[in-house]
């Protein structure tokens, strides 16, 4: 069941292409990994799947519903829509901005509106997975570079959105901390669930990849 489908999708920076021309459908309980040259349009293909960019031209449709500016603009369809996408960045200091750790995983789910009782519970349940328990109080720009990806996957991952995307998950972290974040997302693979990795590593490709995407300097799918 395609989750993702890309119509002809284009986007430019300042008449400069960016994304030419792209058609692709994106399956649910499959993982894809994105790869190709620098500048050949990864980060702006995430950006636009994650509505921080929208296309030029062309459609994006995540579970058959196209995603525009202006629906974005709705907080409803915004809140929907972010409750179903959970971006990890390349930099998780990017998305961590809390005072502490607990707070960081528990900020998103009181934005979905669900209650008390239930982030408290969600809250405890991906410390625990993370091994946070210890840092739970400590505040995230404070960490180490593998503690804050942990934490930007806590906050993510805790809010169970069946599309998860994966900025360049190993850049910052050393060989051990690699090798966990390959084994910690080859767990989260589900029938359910869509995980897209952009990467340059070939060794994320051979163990993560079902379906790998290669995109090219003229900035296409190929």
């Amino acid at each position: 069941m395609s989750m993702i489908r890309l119509e002809h999708l284009n986007y430019h920076y300042h008449q400069i292409p960016a994304l030419c021309d792209i058609t692709y459908d994106f399956e649910q309980g499959k993982c894809y990994c994105i790869q190709g040259p620098n500048g050949c349009g990864k980060s702006t293909l995430f950006r636009i799947l994650n509505g921080l960019a929208f296309p030029t031209s062309g459609k994006y449709l995540l579970d058959g519903t196209e995603i525009t500016e202006k629906k974005m603009k709705r907080p409803d369809f915004a809140k929907a829509f972010h409750g179903k996408i959970g971006y990890v960045f390349q930099n998780p200091e990017v998305q961590l901005f809390c005072k502490t750790v607990e707070d960081e995983i528990a900020f998103g789910l009181f934005q979905l509106g669900l209650s008390e009782e239930e982030v408290r519970a969600r809250v405890e349940k991906y410390l625990k997975m993370l091994n946070l328990e210890a840092l739970r109080k400590r505040a995230p720009y404070h960490l180490s570079g593998g503690e804050k990806k942990r934490v930007a996957l806590g906050a993510v991952l805790a809010m169970d959105p069946p599309v998860l995307m994966f900025d360049e998950p190993m850049s910052g972290l050393d060989e051990d901390g690699q090798k966990w974040v390959i084994s910690f997302i080859k767990s989260l693979k589900s029938t359910d669930r869509l995980i897209l990795i952009s990467t340059h590593y070939r060794e994320v490709a051979d163990e993560l990849a079902d379906v790998r995407v290669v995109m090219n300097k003229a900035h296409q799918i190929i």
